[in-house]
């Protein structure tokens, strides 16, 4: 069943809350907030006690149509749903941390050694929400000029040879994995 047939998409806004949003997509309020904070589906994020995600309605009709193609992609990581995803991915030796350095600095060899939030976008695969929530929490070392964050190419790497980089669920589309 396609939900973009049975959704009459004239009456609903072009800017819609989290609680419009699963109610749309008929999901539960922790997978909406899953897929909101993880980047799955681009929202602003507002940092308010409440109505704090502001979400287009295109992303969510672009949501619901690659769900029906790929629903692995927007699942939940493991233990989500049972008080949240407390285990975290185990320490990699430090060899293997050399080697990712070295990988990650030969992927990110034409870039310029300071990137734009969209430079990270393009590299990763995630979205500008989920970058700019990276650099807001300071997972994701960077400076701020004007109202965007700017990201040395060394502090990209640092972050994405982390714990806290690995710790995130990886979507399908994600230029690593495309053999």
């Amino acid at each position: 069943m396609n939900n973009n047939t049975t959704i009459n998409w004239d009456e609903i806004p072009d800017i819609i809350t989290k609680e419009q949003f699963y109610r749309i997509c008929h999901i539960s309020k922790t997978t909406a907030l899953n897929l909101l904070r993880s980047g799955k589906v681009p929202c602003e994020y507002s940092d308010k006690k409440t109505r704090c995600y502001r979400i287009r309605k295109e992303d969510v009709k672009n949501y619901l149509e690659q769900r029906a193609i790929y629903p692995e992609a927007y699942s939940a990581p493991r233990g989500w749903y049972c008080g949240g995803n407390k285990k975290s991915p185990k320490e990699v030796p430090p060899i293997i941390i050399e080697d990712m350095h070295d990988y990650y600095a030969d992927k990110l060899i034409n870039y310029s050694d300071v990137m734009t939030t969209q430079d990270v976008c393009n590299f990763t695969g995630y979205c500008k929400t989920a970058v700019n929530r990276w650099c807001a929490k300071e997972q994701l070392k960077s400076f701020r000029k004007g109202n965007r964050y700017l990201i040395p190419k060394v502090f990209l790497v640092d972050f994405l040879c982390s714990i806290d980089f690995r710790a995130i669920q990886m979507a399908l589309q994600c230029p690593f994995f495309v053999t």
